[in-house]
């Protein structure tokens, strides 16, 4: 470290280092909606990544609502074949199927990219579709966003009114496939009963790719406190999720972001606590004010934490962590070390 440069910076470069995992990025439907501009995931997203550090990054299928029932598979494949397209044109990212390809990739300086769904949509009703997608390096699997599907119902973005029923046959069989061919089960979005059909059903690690605590912002969408301890018993992670850390603007801070991992870890330990930022907030801004307005009726109105709307803000995590108190060695795990594991342990 030179005379002049800041210990703080100094750490955070150090912290940073060896790469950060994201598990929930929106990638894919931009890349989708800009198939015109090859290129676009490195003249707009790579300089944001290298800024903060991404190491690994979970890249989500999501099929909006205006393609639904009838485009759906095919949207769904034309945004993977997007994303091969577009790492062929490069040396600097590695879509990864197994963690020796992702630790093969951050070895020769590659951004590892993990394929997740977020929303069965794309299968319809037919599981024979689950398998096609795992070959295509599908490895995370959520099975509802906030809608209902012919797997089960997302939690709405409300304490309460979600429907009680859980899983279909479909999600269940959904359930037994992905842990039978090795596809992370994510809980995120999942409605109680859904939630709690999945526990039964399984016996690895659940994960909740991109949530929020209910203790701070209490809707259904987001994750109670029993939820996390069933998530920590399993051995699973919570991903932290920018968006929803307070129904109100001015309470959307960096430092309640935090306070959401605090909470996690004062109930489950360091262990099951990770990074799943969600930024959308450049997809918010394309939107016509109507269909903002339309989103917000639907859902909610977004509040972004104007210090972490993307990737490069990465770093002001990990100095706001490290002001808060967290050791190098707690830091390591939340922005990496317990995805890792969990990678390792499943893929």
């Amino acid at each position: 470290m030179t005379a002049n440069q800041d210990p703080v910076e100094h750490r955070i470069d150090r912290l940073h280092a060896s790469g950060i995992v994201d598990f929930h990025f929106d990638l894919l439907i931009d890349l989708y909606e800009k198939r015109d501009r090859p290129g676009f995931l490195v003249s707009h997203f790579l300089p944001e990544f290298e800024a903060g550090g991404v190491g690994v990054l979970g890249v989500a299928i999501y099929v909006e609502d205006r393609y639904l029932p009838e485009m759906g598979l095919r949207v769904a494949l034309d945004q993977v074949a997007r994303l091969y397209a577009e790492v062929e044109q490069t040396e600097r990212f590695a879509i990864c199927k197994t963690f020796a390809d992702i630790e093969q990739a951050r070895a020769a300086n590659k951004i590892a990219l993990l394929i997740t769904m977020e929303g069965v949509e794309p299968l319809g009703d037919d599981l024979n579709l689950l398998r096609a997608f795992y070959e295509l390096g599908l490895r995370s699997v959520g099975l509802t966003h906030a809608r209902r599907n012919a797997a089960g119902s997302g939690g709405i973005f409300k304490p309460s009114g979600s429907p009680r029923d859980g899983l279909t046959n479909f999600g269940r069989d959904v359930v037994r496939e992905c842990e039978r061919l090795g596809i992370l089960i994510d809980l995120a979005h999942i409605n109680p009963q859904g939630f709690e059909d999945i526990v039964e059903l399984t016996s690895k690690a659940l994960i909740v790719s991109h949530t929020n605590a209910r203790k701070f912002y209490d809707i259904e969408r987001n994750i109670s406190d029993e939820q996390i301890k069933i998530v920590g018993q399993r051995g699973g992670v919570v991903g932290v999720n920018a968006i929803l850390v307070s129904r109100d603007a001015e309470c959307s801070t960096l430092d309640r972001y935090i306070d959401h991992i605090e909470h996690v870890i004062g109930l489950i330990g360091i262990d099951g606590v990770g990074i799943g930022f969600d930024f959308c907030e450049y997809l918010f801004q394309q939107m016509s004010e109507s269909v903002r307005a339309d989103l917000a009726a639907k859902l909610t109105k977004p509040h972004f934490i104007p210090d972490l709307t993307n990737h490069s803000h990465a770093r002001n995590l990990t100095r706001k962590l490290i002001e808060r108190g967290f050791s190098d060695g707690e830091t390591e795990k939340i922005l990496r070390g317990n995805w890792l594991r969990i990678l390792e342990e499943v893929l």
